[in-house]
Order: structure tokens, then sequence, then C-alpha cells
């Protein structure tokens, strides 16, 4: 981290590079929704333009003193997700009108010759599999919050920070994916699993939460697994211990999305690609933009 970030941190002026990525984030779906024209667009465009200002007002005031305060401060921008992922059921359909999964089945069957989300469960029918396949899919909800406190914990604030710019990367990235290029993925279109797979609480619970949560046309990029292997991948930077922690589940996840229809094959490969590169650039994004907001 450049000296200029890491003062920042030190004497508690505030403005984040994860300030700049979430401001940047609001003002393009801002003015991608408002580019809709349609009354909800509107409406979000307008919320997404306040909500980045109100982000440039808490970059500009010194950070809390207090050390919880501090944290929520530095890794809010990741408490955020859920609304965010909320309105992209809504925010995916303003520019395009249905979903481009005929030609991500295409890039399926150009890739591995045939559609995986429906092969993998048919060759590896296997209930146990099924089980540790599912809990790692679930684990998301504890990969992200495990790396952020992994990160502080192994060095303080600095490392907060750039493990939630990394990890805010990954999400947003493939957020903005949605908006332009929404993708309902097979969970939608094929057959659920059946058999000794789907036999099983631990199956019943995900698809229960994902009933009630999942946002449609969400799937390429998968940002369960960008979020995921951003997650490990940050943690990592900071703690050979977090890496230890978090690879058995992030491997499961991101065989999961697959195994378990949530995903295309190339939907997880692409959410890898986005994982590394917000890994790659959040170095630079630091240096550059670390407590200069």
């Amino acid at each position: 981290m450049s000296g200029g970030a890491e003062a920042g941190l030190r004497d508690g002026r505030g403005g984040l590079a994860s300030d700049v990525v979430l401001a940047a984030y609001l003002l393009v779906t801002a003015v991608l929704a408002l580019a809709g024209g349609s009354r909800a667009g509107l409406i979000l465009g307008l919320a997404h333009g306040a909500a980045a200002a109100a982000v440039v007002l808490i970059a500009r005031r010194p950070l809390p003193r207090a050390a919880l305060l501090r944290f929520l401060r530095v890794a809010y921008p990741l408490l955020l997700m859920p609304v965010l992922y909320a309105e992209l059921r809504v925010l995916d359909q303003l520019l395009f009108h249905g979903f481009f999964d005929p030609t991500v089945q295409g890039w399926e069957q150009a890739v591995f010759g045939t559609q995986l989300s429906v092969a993998a469960a048919r060759a590896l029918p296997y209930a146990w599999l099924s089980v540790i396949l599912h809990l790692g899919y679930v684990s998301y909800y504890l990969i992200v919050p495990t790396a952020a406190v992994a990160a502080y914990l192994a060095g303080g604030m600095e490392a907060l920070e750039r493990a939630t710019t990394t990890i805010a990367l990954g999400f947003f990235i493939c957020y903005l994916f949605f908006l332009v290029f929404p993708v309902a993925g097979p969970r939608y279109l094929f057959p659920p699993l059946s058999g000794p797979p789907a036999r099983s609480e631990v199956y019943a619970v995900v698809h229960a939460v994902l009933d009630r949560g999942s946002s449609k046309g969400t799937a390429f990029p998968s940002s369960h697994v960008a979020a995921a292997v951003s997650s490990l991948l940050a943690a990592s930077r900071e703690s050979r211990r977090a890496f230890a922690i978090l690879l058995l589940p992030v491997t499961a996840l991101v065989l999961g999305t697959v195994y378990g229809r949530f995903h295309y094959g190339v939907d997880a490969m692409a959410g890898l690609l986005v994982a590394a590169a917000a890994f790659a650039v959040t170095p630079w994004l630091v240096a550059r933009l670390g407590a200069r907001v």
C-alpha cells in the first residue's frame, strides 16, 4: 500500500479505494438504469445517484476511532451486497428484456462438449457428494465475512481495505455484466436434480434459500464463484492460515455451482477470471486511490 493510503488509515482521514469502487458502481448503474427509460429505472437511477453522493460524503469524513465502528466503516461495501443483489432482478431487465441463455449454452457445448450442469450429477449421482457440494455452495454466506475478518486480524485496517476492495470488485464486475447480459442459468431452464443427489436436508435447505432470495438473470459470470474466490485470494494475501481455512469450502462452492445446476460451467470459469482480475488490480487501485477521495 502507498504511504498516503497507510497514513490515511492511521491518522483517521477517510477516503478509501473501496469507497471509490462502490461510488463508481452506483454511478454507472444509475446511468444504465436511467437509460432504460422506465419508471422503475428512473427510481433506481435517482436512488443510486443519491447513494453515490452519500458515499462521497462518507469518504470525506474521518474514520471512527472505535475499533468496531472503524471495521464497519472500511468493510461496509460488503454489507450492502445483499441489497444491491436483490435489486438486480429489476435492473437486469431494464436494458434487455429476456435472457441470453441460448448463447451461453452454445459456449458451454463448444467448451465442454455437453451441458456440464446436467452431465455432472448424472455422471456422479452420489448423495454424499451432493451434500458436500451443496454445503460448499451455501458456505458462500460465511466465506465473505470470514475473509474480511481474517484479513483484518492478519494486517489491520490496511489489509481490510485491500480485502474489501478485492471482494467488492469481484461482486461489482459481475453485477455490471448482469445488467447488459442477463442469463437465467440452468436452474430455471433444466430439470432439477433427482435421485440420490436430491435426497438430503442440505439440498432442500439450499433450494429453499434460493427460492426466497435468488435474482433471475444473474448467472453469467457466477458472482458466487467470483466473490468466493476473490475472498480466498484477498484473505490469502494477508494470511496463509486464512488460505488453509477457506480453500476447501471455496473449492466445494466452485464445483457445487455447476453440480447443483445453479450455473453453467462457463459461468464458473468466467467467475474465476473475474476474481483473478479483481485480485490483480487491487494493489494498484489502493495505491492510487486509497485515502485520496
